[in-house]
């Protein structure tokens, strides 16, 4: 099905900002037609870089009357100001992950999308990967079984005086990473929770345990004081009535624990790293201990990022519900929280949100999307 492009802008020049300006040139549901920053000299610098027409400011951008939609990449702790700024501006709003920092904002984003008859997504969008579409028709085609539990496992290399000369991803984490909203749980959480959900749909009751394992790390010759958890576990009850374990961890050294395993009532599916779009995903059976490699039967299996915005689009014409809902990004959010919550209150937590499960990808390639 052919539709007319949207045309949409970018708030957010750093480092992802490469990612989403090189893969929308190979999207034919939208076109990047202004790129803006706080930093007008960043805005130029990408626009010269991936040959965008308009490098702006931010007010300037959301006063453009032709950008019909903006991914807004900026920084964790404004998702929710400057998506809320979007949507006040007439235009769709695609966050990337967390929808936002606070439970209040993010639930202001929806709220005011549905007054002004906009649409909000989130990233991430990895669960259209090749892997996890599989993994989904795995499941759905009943090669598991009904749904029973999930284990859901990020850890990152750590040492309790991490210094600059460390690998550079530990560096990173602690430059923007010791507040709350920027650790792992609301980082790389979105990853881990969008494509649990995306397998076996929405949670329903949540408890847990935070702790901040090291009160200061060291960055740049100076103790930095931790002002959020950085080992984060959960139990989940998923609405279906599967049980998950959820652990996002920084404090901890490699434990060669799966990343998602999905376990069923005659099988068990062990997926990938939700971070990635494609990957080998194995399945055991009940009837044998051997865990038998699956044929991947789906596109999208390198770096797709920003085919949620491509099928946002596409939702938008066709009048459909995207995938990369806001409404799922909320959920998200509210299941993070809710876990911190349940760590300082000491007790279980009903959540208030749910969201519907994502609609699967056909077999093969939409025509909106990249062909990799």
């Amino acid at each position: 099905m052919s539709i007319t492009p949207a045309k949409v802008g970018i708030i957010g020049c750093g480092t992802i900002s490469a990612a989403y300006l090189k893969n929308s040139k190979q999207f034919t549901a939208f076109d990047v037609v202004a790129v803006a920053d706080t930093r007008l000299e960043a805005a130029k610098a990408r626009a010269d870089e991936f040959d965008v027409p308009k490098a702006l400011g931010v007010e300037e951008i959301l006063a453009d009357p032709e950008v019909e939609l903006i991914i807004n990449l900026t920084p964790h702790r404004v998702h929710g100001k400057v998506g809320l700024a979007v949507l006040e501006a007439g235009k769709h709003v695609y966050n990337e992950k967390p929808l936002a920092v606070m439970r209040d904002d993010a639930r202001a984003l929806i709220d005011t999308a549905a007054r002004k008859g906009l649409r909000v997504g989130g990233a991430p969008d990895t669960f259209f990967g090749g892997a996890w579409q599989t993994a989904r028709k795995v499941i759905d085609d009943g090669l598991i079984g009904d749904p029973v539990g999930a284990f859901i496992n990020l850890h990152a290399r750590a040492t309790p005086r991490p210094r600059p000369q460390d690998d550079g991803y530990l560096s990173f984490y602690l430059t923007d990473f010791l507040e709350y909203g920027g650790g792992w749980a609301f980082d790389r959480g979105p990853y881990y929770l969008n494509a649990t959900i995306n397998l076996i749909g929405p949670i329903r009751r949540v408890t847990g345990s935070a702790r901040a394992t090291w009160k200061e790390r060291e960055h740049g010759g100076q103790l930095r004081q931790v002002n959020a958890p950085s080992h984060v576990a959960g139990l989940l009850d998923f609405a279906d009535g599967a049980v998950a374990q959820f652990l996002m961890t920084a404090d901890v050294y490699g434990t060669g624990l799966p990343h998602i395993e999905i376990y069923g009532s005659t099988g068990s599916l062990r997926c990938i790293d939700p971070n990635n779009f494609g990957g080998q995903l194995y399945l055991r059976k009940a009837d044998s201990p051997e865990l038998v490699p699956v044929e991947n039967q789906f596109g999208y299996n390198g770096n797709s990022r920003g085919v949620g915005v491509a099928d946002m689009v596409t939702a938008i014409r066709c009048g459909r519900p995207h995938r990369a809902s806001g409404e799922m990004a909320y959920h998200v959010v509210d299941t993070i929280t809710a876990i911190h919550e349940a760590s300082a209150e000491n007790r279980h937590i009903t959540l208030q949100s749910t969201c519907q499960r994502p609609a699967p990808l056909p077999l093969g390639l939409a025509d909106w999307t990249i062909d990799d």
